[in-house]
């Protein structure tokens, strides 16, 4: 049996979502559900769920401090937030399931099937990522939480070479070390990583530009790249990629 508490100051939102897990999870069971962020503190340190539905800004004891109460964690969360899209950024960063308000049946469903292909896997790094990125939403960050089949792996946002789609997986290419699977699309990490000035540079390919030795012309263009593998070039992009590249090398 998966047990569940809901703690958020809102009542209509601790109705709904309960109303929500109660459809799409008959076999799951809410232990508890709490307004008052002290009283659900209290009920978890006696009763440990599976699994804890927590809202961050909540008057007399925030979700942050919450949990600092309760280190270490033997059980998983989901936070439940309205913050803005920077913000936002900051659980994707330190991957770190989360619904954003108003939830919803399709997002409630999705956040359970993440939560179940990697349950009692989160990290105190990832607490202390998120902490970090969501005081300051404006910084720059500069690690980010690989979700691996086995947990997840924190690494420099600086040393990644290159991302390699594979389906609904992605490897990630780090300098001095090996490739890391993990269990994001290229198309997320894409999301992610673009304001870090990584290029999109084939539908299977996501490159760091800092790491580019050079670039080959034949056969509509291609990039070699600091671990010596040579990368394709989609037509579509070729000018304008080889434009931002060459201008990059001139003044390596």
């Amino acid at each position: 049996m998966t047990k569940i508490i809901i703690i958020d100051d809102e009542s209509h939102c601790t109705n709904v979502l309960a109303n929500l897990i109660e459809k799409v999870h008959q076999d799951y069971t809410i232990i508890g559900i709490f307004t008052n962020p002290i009283e659900g503190l209290a009920f978890i340190q006696k009763n440990p769920p599976d699994l804890l539905f927590l809202n961050i800004e909540m008057p007399n004891l925030n979700g942050f401090a919450l949990l600092d109460c309760l280190f270490p964690l033997d059980f998983d969360i989901i936070f439940t937030t309205a913050y803005d899209q920077y913000a936002i950024k900051a659980f994707q960063y330190s991957a770190i399931n989360y619904l954003l308000k108003p939830i919803t049946e399709k997002n409630i469903v999705k956040a359970f099937s993440n939560w179940e292909k990697r349950r009692k896997q989160t990290s105190p790094k990832q607490w202390h990522l998120l902490q970090e990125y969501i005081k300051d939403s404006s910084k720059v960050c500069s690690q980010i939480a690989l979700p691996t089949g086995v947990g997840y792996q924190i690494v420099k946002i600086t040393n990644i070479i290159r991302c390699q789609s594979d389906s609904n997986y992605t490897f990630i290419f780090c300098k001095e070390e090996n490739k890391i699977l993990i269990s994001r699309t290229l198309k997320e990490i894409e999301a992610l990583l673009k304001d870090h000035g990584f290029i999109r540079v084939h539908q299977s390919h996501l490159i760091n530009p800092q790491f580019v030795k050079g670039i080959l012309k034949h056969d509509g263009g291609s990039l070699i790249m600091h671990d010596d593998v040579e990368i394709p070039v989609s037509r579509q992009k070729a000018k304008q990629i080889n434009d931002i590249l060459e201008t990059m090398l001139r003044f390596k």
